[in-house]
């Protein structure tokens, strides 16, 4: 079996949590005997078994239809994070269909309706993709994220050696608004537990990396580590030495480093939004993103328990890729079979769905 995979934007471009996704996946895959290529866009021949989409949004709406005109069977990884309210989300469902031009929402759906089979990677996002786009349940695998083997016998070590810091709260993300480190900093800001910043400025929003900047440096024992590599020995020490994972993003999918962090053994702060709860049930302790107030009691409560004291649900939520790479080859194979039998029936060229 051979896929191709394609992302909405070069890697070189952007580097994140989805890119780490489509690699370790690919890896897994290539493990179980799955050849695995990233579309190459120079290439002029299209010599996959299917094309598999990480995204569903309408950079992607191209590829996938002229794919589908070519009757290459397609799979689509929705990573849909819904940005704005349901309520606008919903208004645009009903809207949309007198909009002369396409929106956004339009080519959206149309990625989901073509693919062969979506991925989501909670049952609260099948939901919305079923609410909002009209996408069949029965099209959609639940298909979670998974972990590198490397942070579940992470060891503090490293971290503790150089760094001096062991005990604190430690959150793993890019600094920009939508994770909203400016609120976790004000937040904590004279607790005795100290606070790690690890994450690049991204270019959204310079005037806010430099508030988180500035407040970060006038507490003492706080640090920002920028360019810490998802690679790193030190990415893994880190979550090792921290007592509590902190993640109060404005929106939030479902976050490799809050995975991580978990797997090695950190308690966990994450925002009370449907994604995450679908997710982490009641195995982190969770907080309002708005409120400081809120985020602060949160951490508070996790910082005084037990590190890992609320882990004992965690098999049914913690994969490493291997798991997950399972799961995709057998939706690939649904997918083959599928086409393979309408494409044998006269008259039926393949599903349409």
């Amino acid at each position: 079996m051979r896929a191709a995979f394609v992302a909405p934007l070069p890697f070189s471009i952007a580097f994140g949590g989805l890119e780490i996704q489509v690699l370790r996946t690919a890896e897994a895959l290539r493990a179980r005997g799955v050849q695995v290529d990233l579309l190459d866009p120079w290439k002029q021949a299209f010599d996959a078994d299917l094309l598999h989409c990480f995204g569903s949004e309408y950079q992607l709406g191209e590829v996938v239809a002229r794919a589908r005109d070519r009757g290459v069977p397609v799979v689509v990884s929705s990573v849909f994070l819904p940005r704005q309210a349901g309520a606008l989300y919903r208004a645009w469902r009903h809207v949309d269909r007198f909009v002369p031009v396409k929106t956004s929402f339009r080519l959206r759906r149309e990625v989901l309706a073509a693919a062969d089979a979506v991925i989501a990677l909670t049952g609260a996002e099948a939901a919305t993709l079923t609410g909002l786009f009209g996408t069949p349940r029965e099209k959609i695998h639940v298909i979670p994220n998974g972990v590198d083997d490397r942070f579940f016998s992470a060891s503090p070590a490293a971290f503790e050696e150089q760094y001096g810091l062991s005990g604190f709260a430690l959150c793993v993300a890019a600094v920009e608004p939508r994770k909203n480190q400016r609120r976790l900093v004000g937040a904590l800001k004279g607790m005795a537990m100290p606070l790690v910043l690890i994450g690049r400025a991204t270019a959204l929003d310079g005037a806010y990396a430099r508030a988180v900047g500035e407040a970060v440096r006038a507490e003492p024992g706080w640090r920002w580590i920028e360019g810490v590599p998802h690679d790193s020995p030190l990415l893994a020490s880190a979550y090792a030495a921290a007592s509590v994972y902190v993640l109060q993003s404005l929106t939030e999918g479902q976050p490799l480093a809050a995975l991580e962090a978990a797997a090695a053994g950190a308690n966990l702060v994450v925002s009370d939004l449907p994604y995450l709860r679908d997710t982490f049930g009641t195995s982190a302790w969770y907080c309002n993103p708005r409120s400081s107030s809120s985020i602060r009691r949160a951490v508070f409560a996790a910082a005084g328990a037990p590190r890992g004291a609320r882990g004992v649900e965690r098999s049914a939520w913690l994969r490493r890729w291997s798991d997950v790479a399972a799961q995709v080859e057998a939706v690939y194979r649904v997918v083959l079979e599928r086409r393979s039998v309408s494409s044998a029936q006269p008259g039926i060229a393949g599903p349409q769905t």
